[in-house]
């Protein structure tokens, strides 16, 4: 089966060798800003730039070489938030308000940090004033539905031909502070959206190459954790959260010196999965 967005809000690489039960996802690679969303912000394109998961699409482009399938957003997170439902929605950014029956408020959404975010981070607002109530429809329409329909048609064609399916959803992090340093956080819902024997042999092809690895802290799992971790339907999810600064100059949000070390841990990971899988 092969999926077409109509509108690139997201890219399908398919495997290129064997097939292997499992979607590469990532939600916040992408770069792609429409330009009267630049033009209404307040805050420049670099500013909005640093919310990305910048370049972990390029970290996972070898994927398909080792059997798996990525799912990458082309969008910019600032734009649309794919890890979030569609409802977590903060109704006074609108104008007007949004209907009770699609705002469901959130600790993310009070935070400014909703599907549509309001904040890049605390206290620094994205718009300067408010949006048409169309808009929030527009972008759920043209880029959040279409890539949960394909990320939803890649994992039941994938558990129908396998039995079950592996959904790694990736993700990058700020260094976290000292005393909770870390390279790598997992994130499995405190062991519910994952099989203890799969997250744990993820988790021990991680430590080979890096240094430290936590689970659930302080990330657990966001809503595509949440939403598509079935562990009980034979549909696994984990949540991988990669330190910028093992790989990203966080001066210029450029490659990093770490970059293609980084790159090439991946490349490790996903070929010991293939192998396991196999």
């Amino acid at each position: 089966m092969k999926i077409s967005s109509p509108l690139t809000s997201f890219k399908v690489d398919y495997p290129r060798n064997t097939a292997i039960p499992v979607i590469v996802s990532s939600p916040h690679s992408g770069r792609f800003y429409p330009s009267d969303f630049l033009s209404s912000a307040s805050l420049s394109l670099f500013e909005l730039q640093r919310i990305e998961d910048r370049f972990m699409d390029q970290l996972l482009e070898d994927a398909p070489d080792f059997g798996a399938t990525l799912l990458s957003a082309n969008f910019s997170r600032a734009w649309c938030d794919v890890n979030r439902d569609w409802r977590e929605v903060d109704g006074e950014m609108f104008n007007p308000v949004p209907p009770e029956d699609e705002v469901i408020s959130s600790a993310k959404v009070q935070a400014g940090f909703g599907v549509i975010p309001r904040c890049i981070s605390q206290g620094r607002p994205i718009y300067r004033h408010s949006l048409e109530l169309s808009e929030l429809r527009k972008r759920i329409s043209t880029v959040w539905l279409p890539y949960h329909e394909a990320l939803d048609a890649l994992l039941e064609e994938t558990s129908q031909r396998f039995g079950y399916a592996i959904l790694l959803d990736l993700h990058s992090m700020p260094k976290l502070p000292y005393a909770r340093s870390c390279d790598v956080v997992l994130g499995d819902l405190h062991g519910k959206s994952c099989d203890q024997n799969i997250i744990d042999k993820i988790e021990n092809i991680i430590k080979n190459k890096y240094h430290s690895v936590r689970r659930n802290i302080p990330y657990s799992g966001g809503y595509i954790t949440q939403h598509y971790g079935r562990p009980e339907r034979k549909i696994h999810t984990v949540q991988i959260e990669i330190c910028r600064s093992l790989y990203l100059n966080s001066a210029t949000l450029q490659p990093g010196g770490g970059f293609m070390e980084t790159k090439q841990n991946m490349r490790h990971f996903l070929a010991a999965i293939s192998h396991w899988l196999l």
